[in-house]
């Protein structure tokens, strides 16, 4: 038998062993929508991540880890206690939403990226921060919606999430590229 000559049985089996990722490239053709390089989000969105649950006021907010993935569980958003007023606040009916605490170690520009298509608020103390830019692929959920902050070193600060039926998000906070 010639040692290149590839079987019915084993040209099925290399067919399956290949196929995977083909299937997987079609699924997440979404993600290649993006007008920004999200290759460091896309990488950390492939790990397992940290467990948290959203709080539902801002002393019970969980600590959201920096550039590393966070999957978050969140409550009903008609029993989150927001800090400040959501800047957009949607879909009232099934909603989930909460309340994530984090510090950045310098000042400069961050993304948030999310899995879902949550409202993103950051509250300094009193004061809703500015976004500076957002983009997102609605095919796409590893990440699906990433927004772009100035934010201050040192100082705790609040991601507010709302708006969104998703129960479960992917969260991660990284600094701009």
């Amino acid at each position: 038998m010639n040692a290149h000559r590839i079987t019915g049985g084993a040209a099925l089996l290399l067919a399956l062993l290949v196929a995977p990722p083909v299937l997987a490239q079609g699924a997440d053709s979404g993600c290649t929508a993006f007008r920004w390089n999200v290759a460091a989000e896309r990488a950390l969105f492939e790990s397992d991540g940290t467990a948290l649950t959203a709080g539902g006021d801002a002393a019970s907010a969980a600590t959201l880890p920096l550039a590393r993935l966070a999957r978050v569980s969140l409550p009903a958003q008609d029993t989150v206690d927001y800090r400040l007023p959501p800047a957009k606040l949607k879909l009232a009916d099934g909603a989930h939403g909460g309340l994530l605490r984090f510090t950045v170690p310098k000042d400069g520009e961050y993304r948030i990226a999310l899995s879902s298509a949550h409202w993103v608020d950051v509250v300094d103390d009193a004061t809703l921060l500015p976004s500076l830019d957002f983009h997102g692929a609605s095919g796409c959920a590893a990440p699906r919606k990433l927004v772009r902050y100035r934010l201050p070193a040192g100082r705790p600060l609040l991601l507010q999430l709302s708006g969104a039926v998703d129960a479960t998000v992917g969260v991660t906070v990284t600094p701009e590229p």
